[in-house]
């Protein structure tokens, strides 16, 4: 019976090997870009050494100085806001929005674009609570870093799936 039951998850595997299939995030991208330096406006050092580790990570080599770069990879305007969503019956906020936007691109050290100048907008409710304030803004700031590791996720999806 042991037999039996091992045939079919085997034959699975063999399928999913040969079909090109890749766990949800790892996958290296192409030695074409070169050496990359990532350009991000302001003091945003978060977002800087996010995406660092996570291009790092697969196989990008990064230099610290645009001179010595093949590309660049441009992050412009992030920014986060919040607006209101929901409102209890004494007019109270019960509910807000988080919004991260960005734009990226990803170019040549001739200007010519490798990915062209994209935006991304990311979305996270959160509840507020009045009386617990410390916990509302601990919340708030559990989804900054949230949006930061989820648009880095998506830049580097993007780059790979326009760099192939």
């Amino acid at each position: 019976m042991s037999t039996f039951l091992r045939l079919p998850a085997f034959a699975a595997l063999l399928f999913l090997v040969g079909c090109g299939f890749h766990v949800r995030g790892h996958y290296q991208l192409p030695d074409t870009v070169g050496a990359v330096f990532i350009e991000v406006p302001g003091y945003d050092y978060d977002l800087r050494h996010r995406l660092h580790r996570a291009l790092s990570s697969r196989g990008v080599r990064l230099v610290e100085d645009a001179t010595e770069a093949d590309s660049v990879l441009r992050i412009s305007d992030p920014a986060f806001t919040t607006r209101v969503l929901s409102v209890g019956t004494d007019a109270r906020v019960l509910e807000h929005e988080l919004r991260y936007t960005l734009g990226f691109e990803l170019s040549r050290r001739d200007g010519s674009f490798l990915v062209a100048p994209q935006n991304l907008e990311l979305l996270r409710d959160i509840s507020y609570d009045e009386s617990n304030v410390l916990g509302s803004q601990s919340e708030a700031n559990a989804g900054r870093v949230e949006l930061l590791d989820q648009s880095v996720r998506e830049i580097v999806r993007r780059l790979a799936a326009r760099l192939r």
